[in-house]
């Protein structure tokens, strides 16, 4: 049965509504993978896994200062790497389907001339350098659509920490029993069942509508 009030959906970016393939970046920047210290599995997993990453995620490392203490650690070519981390938010795929489902729960097509009024609130929570974020954001006008929320390098936090959570709780004062997130990431989703959120993990694309659906937020 559709929900009869309004409900607080939040979306993550990576893997819920933009492609987030490491591997799969890297083999395109770096054809020739027989030159790199590390098979693209094993490079991946060495860039995005470390403690540097999560601080460019976080916000508290520039992107160069990532490029050079990542090439460093892993004897890579310093521009080269500089390289590919500028250009990852401007290739990221965007996910068709669940933008499409973003555009439904805020009024669709009508919402662009404010003649509806959409019943749920939409926003996202997301893991996000703050380069990255303000390329997607001039790359894909429907993030205009979100009546609002946040990217972990603007509020220097992340994701699984309680804080981010709380910190978009308070600023759109969400009732976390009225909250239902969609994240890629098991931790993520866990970390949002702990206060007391809805939260469903997101293993494939099409899933965000088929729990939508399921919740009575969409249509099937």
């Amino acid at each position: 049965m559709p929900y009869a009030f309004t409900m607080n959906i939040v979306f993550d970016f990576g893997n819920v509504l933009v492609e987030w393939n490491p591997v799969q970046l890297l083999s395109e920047h770096f054809p020739d993978a027989k030159r790199l210290p590390l098979s693209l599995p094993d490079l991946a997993v060495a860039l995005i896994e470390h403690q540097d990453w999560r601080d460019f995620d976080r916000g508290v490392l520039t992107a160069d200062e990532l490029a050079y203490r990542t090439a460093n650690r892993l004897e890579l070519d310093r521009s080269s790497l500089s390289a590919f981390i500028e250009q990852i938010p401007h290739v990221l795929p965007v996910l068709q389907g669940p933008v499409g489902a973003v555009v439904a729960l805020t009024g669709g097509a009508a919402a662009a001339t404010g003649s509806t009024s959409p019943q749920h609130r939409v926003l996202y929570l997301s893991n996000m350098p703050v380069t990255f974020a303000a390329v997607l954001e001039r790359r894909c006008p429907w993030i205009s659509r979100f009546e609002g929320g946040i990217f972990s390098g603007r509020e220097q936090l992340c994701k699984p920490d309680a804080a981010i959570y709380e910190a978009l709780e308070r600023r759109y004062a969400l009732d976390a029993a009225d909250t239902l997130f969609l994240d890629d990431s098991p931790a993520n989703v866990a970390a949002a069942r702990a206060r007391g959120w809805q939260a469903e993990l997101i293993d494939r694309p099409e899933r965000v509508a088929t729990v939508l659906a399921e919740r009575g937020v969409l249509p099937i």
